[in-house]
């Protein structure tokens, strides 16, 4: 299980680093599409098609990263005001939910890849891209939060204390 969890949280670093490279390229085409509209009175169409595709980029595949360090949104109003016992429950009811829910729509999002590329659907802007590489993103990005929702939620079951947000992580000093 230890080289189990190891993958996965390497695959979630490159998940995060990819992410990260679809941010700086999305930051990149808006500036050139601003100084081409408004510098040099020349708009660029298809700009913002691809933006919104590396955007999906960008939430698919740095949500497992996120998961792994508790980064995710959290309603702690009811939370805070339990044991540790309590706490521990919710965290693993809620890891839980979001491993079913990333299995789902990892099934769902490869069953939508697949029918896009069985009658070759194309996007409506500019770009005409076959629209199963953008769709891709879902069940890739849904199967590795599913991994490290998988992998956190063994790691509560074990007694470890993985980062998550009812209990911020030590190194925030939030205690």
């Amino acid at each position: 299980m230890k080289h189990f969890d190891q993958i996965v949280r390497w695959l979630a670093r490159v998940g995060i680093g990819l992410a990260a490279i679809a941010l700086l390229a999305s930051l990149a085409l808006i500036v050139y599409s601003v100084v081409m509209r408004y510098g040099l009175n020349q708009p660029i169409a298809w700009v913002d098609e691809l933006v919104g595709y590396l955007l999906v980029a960008c939430v698919m595949l740095a949500s497992a990263d996120a998961l792994l360090h508790g980064e995710h949104i959290a309603v702690d109003i009811v939370t805070e005001r339990l044991s540790a016992r309590g706490k521990q429950w919710t965290l693993r009811m809620g890891l839980l939910a979001v491993l079913v829910s990333a299995v789902l729509l990892a099934v769902e999002g490869w069953d939508m890849v697949a029918f896009a590329r069985m009658v070759g659907l194309l996007s409506n802007g500019y770009l005409a891209v076959p629209m199963w590489i953008p769709q891709a993103l879902v069940p890739i990005g849904a199967s590795l939060l599913g991994l490290a929702a998988f992998v956190a939620l063994i790691d509560t079951c074990r007694g470890q204390r993985p980062a998550s947000p009812i209990e911020p992580p030590k190194s925030l000093g939030l205690e």
